[in-house]
This record gives C-alpha cells, structure tokens and sequence, in this order.
C-alpha cells in the first residue's frame, strides 16, 4: 500500500536526523529518515524507491577519519541499493569538496555500476541551520539547484513524477465510475468492487478474469495509463528542461554490444527480471531433449533438427550446434488474455550468435529479426529468427511439461513477426503466362 521513498536521509544522530526530515516534510518530499546503527543495520527494501539519498558521512563516529567512513557509507549502499536500480543522488553533508571527491572516487573503485550514484555532491549543514530548526527554503533551493546541474537526472526524476500523476489519475477514472449515490462508507467498496469485476470480465472474459483477476484488471488499465503518461500537458518550462536534458550530442556509432544491451531492454522480457510463463503471449521456449530428438523432430515437423539448423535456418555447418531452437508463442493476443480453448499455437524460431549464421540467401519464409540482443550464455549479440512455414501447434497441458520460457517477446516486435508470419501464410499464388 505504501510506496517506497524517493528520499532518503541517514544519519547516525536521532536530533540531526529529526530535524532534517521536518525541513525535507515542509517542502512537501516524500522522504523518510533512517539513523545509521552499525549493529542494526537500514533494511534493504526501503531503498527500493530511492532517487536523492542524504548522508552524513561520519556514520560511525569512532571511526579514524578518511577511508573507513568511505568503506562504511560504502557497504551501506552496497547491501541496500538493488541490482537493478535506476539512477540516484547522492548528496554529501559536508563543507569539504576534497572528501566529497574522495567518497566519489572510492564508490567508483569498490561499488558495482549498477549502485553507484550518478554523482555525488555536497552541501553544508552549517549554511541551513539556525540553532534547533533548518532553513527549509534555502534548503530547498540549493538541493533545486544541485538537481537542475544536472539536467539528465532532473528531466528523468519529472518523468517519473508524471508517471506517478497518470497512475493516480487513472485511479480516478475508475472511481468515478461509481455513481454518486453509492460513494458511502457503506457502499463504496462494494461498489468499486463491481466496477472492477466488470473490468476484468469485459478484459478476459468471465472464466478467465477469475483465474488471474490482477492480470485483467491490469490489462484493460495499462493502455489508459500509457495514453496518460504519453498525452501529459506539456508548459515551456518542461519543454525547455527537455531540450537541456537530451541534445543529441555528436559521437561515435554504438558498437554491437552496445546495440544489443539496448535492443534486450526494448524488445525482450528476461524471466529473471521480469515474469514469464509457457502461456504468454510472445514467449520464448526452448525446445528440449523430448522434443529434439528425430522422432519427435520428424513427427511434428516433417525435418530433423540438424536439417533444420542447415538447410533451412542456414548456421555455418562449423557452428550449427550453437543454435537453439525455440517456439514463440502466437496466437491473437485475446485468445491468450482470455484462455480460449483449443490448441495454443506456436511459431518455429532459432537463437544463434549472429556471426554463426551463413551468408547463404534463405528463404523468404524466414524472418531475421533486425534487433541483434545481448542474452546470458552468449559471448555475442545473438540474432533471432523465425520460421513462417514452420508452425505447430499444442494444447497447454502438453506445453506445461516442456522447458519453461526464458524470454518473452515485447509486443512490438512481436507484432511485426506476426506480420510477416500472416503475410508469408496469405501470399496469392496465381497462374499467369
């Protein structure tokens, strides 16, 4: 129910700790305060939403100035900064720019890329206080102006502002779709409750709504909130912050890793990070022993494995063991949402390094994707192909006992595949002299 802080300050003393969450609560930030105990130590999860950390960077007071306060602050944000984390500030109390540059260049050498800060500043206590109180609008400004030097992160952090606006507003419409006569303490849960039901039926049908009654809710409210988060008013202001923050600087062409680090991130769902089940629409599953074998291979296919890796998807014969095959899983995007019955199809694809695949002209049943991506397991960006005219199809209790899925496709690329799937499928054949 509650969200986590986007800023957080830590301090190893209750009354400076107090007294800096007061000022920050003034200014309206959703901040929360955690005293620094070596032998009780913050908690990871309230780290989750952090994007502005206060410190102090004397947390142990015992300890001999210089690298061990470094070392300390250090293992802090080590254990409790996630892996995957998106981009935070670090702001520094103190008044001494050469510990400031000391801590930053000690988190560069020992700390994981993922949870180092994207920088590290500093601001003087003394400046904002005055005896017991803190100067909220002074500090206000200087953490403004410590924020607005870096245009990327302060462009970044009002985007995830406006996501937060269009989320709630899109809890609005549906509470408004109660009628005012039933906005009681009495009715009023009841009656969000039949909102949402009929949400989630309208989505994925009455059966199925019941099976997985988030994933319909969430189905029909994701396209409202992308329209929200899309459509934001936009004021100069904005505009104008915008222009600092993406400027299109001239630079080298992105090497192919670099292509393909991005490419994973707009194209595929990894089902460490994300979740990803045999039944989604777009998964990715690779084919295991059960089905690779000749006699399954030729059964449901028609063709071999080792046929397929060279005559039809065309590896270099010296590289062939180094494709996989796979099955995406297609179908109309309803039929999944609404778990129709009858057979769930599935679309023949191989995963291979993309300097294993021959120059060799193959068949125009067979969609390269021009996305390269960067996968676990491969020392190289990896091509994905599919196969048009190679298709099958399997009901899910079998589909369940198959390897489970390790990617899922996002649905612009899967979209596109699907295109030249339906397309290859429909091409007329005419006779003509």
């Amino acid at each position: 129910m509650f969200t986590p802080a986007r800023y957080i300050v830590l301090d190893d003393e209750v009354t400076e700790l107090a007294t800096l969450v007061d000022a920050l609560h003034v200014l309206g930030a959703p901040c929360v305060g955690i005293r620094f105990d070596p032998l009780d130590l913050p908690k990871p999860e309230h780290f989750t939403g952090l994007r502005v950390l206060f410190s102090d960077l004397h947390l142990v007071k015992a300890q001999p100035a210089g690298v061990q306060h470094y070392n300390t602050l250090a293992s802090l944000l080590d254990r409790c900064v996630p892996e995957s984390h998106g981009p935070y500030l670090l702001v520094l109390w103190t008044s001494h720019e050469h510990e400031r540059a000391a801590l930053a260049d000690r988190l560069e050498e020992i700390l994981p890329a993922p949870k180092r800060p994207i920088a590290v500043l500093a601001l003087d206590k003394v400046q904002f206080r005055h005896g017991a109180t803190w100067d909220a609008a002074g500090l206000r400004e200087a953490i403004g102006a410590r924020i607005a030097s870096m245009p990327q992160l302060q462009a970044l952090l009002n985007w995830e502002r406006d996501v937060l606006a269009a989320a709630n507003e899109t809890l609005a419409i549906i509470g408004g779709l109660v009628p005012d006569d039933q906005r009681t303490i009495a009715q009023f849960p009841g009656a969000l409750d039949r909102v949402l039901s009929l949400v989630a039926i309208a989505s994925a049908g009455s059966s199925n709504a019941q099976n997985d009654r988030k994933g319909a809710v969430t189905a029909a409210l994701a396209p409202l909130l992308s329209d929200r988060i899309s459509n934001r008013p936009q004021d100069a202001d904005a505009n104008a912050l915008w222009e600092q923050a993406v400027t299109f600087p001239q630079g080298p062409e992105l090497q192919p890793a670099q292509k393909a680090r991005m490419n994973r991130m707009l194209h595929l769902a990894v089902s460490q990070a994300e979740p990803v089940s045999r039944l989604d629409w777009g998964a990715i599953i690779p084919l295991g022993d059960a089905q690779l074998n000749d006699v399954a291979m030729n059964a449901r296919f028609g063709v071999t494995a080792d046929l397929l890796r060279d005559r039809e998807f065309k590896l270099r014969h010296e590289r062939r063991t180094e494709g996989q095959l796979v099955v995406v899983r297609a179908g109309a995007a309803c039929d999944q949402a609404q778990s129709q019955s009858g057979p769930i199809p599935l679309l023949l694809g191989l995963l291979a390094p993309s300097t294993a695949l021959s120059q060799n002209k193959r068949s125009p049943a067979i969609h390269v994707c021009d996305e390269k991506f960067e996968l676990d397991g491969y020392q190289e960006p990896v091509s994905l192909l599919i196969h048009a005219r190679f298709s099958t199809t399997t009901v899910a209790q079998e589909l369940q006992t198959w390897p489970a899925a390790t990617l899922r496709l996002r649905e612009q690329l899967l979209a596109t595949i699907l295109v030249h799937v339906a397309s290859h499928a429909m091409r007329p054949g005419t006779l003509r002299f």
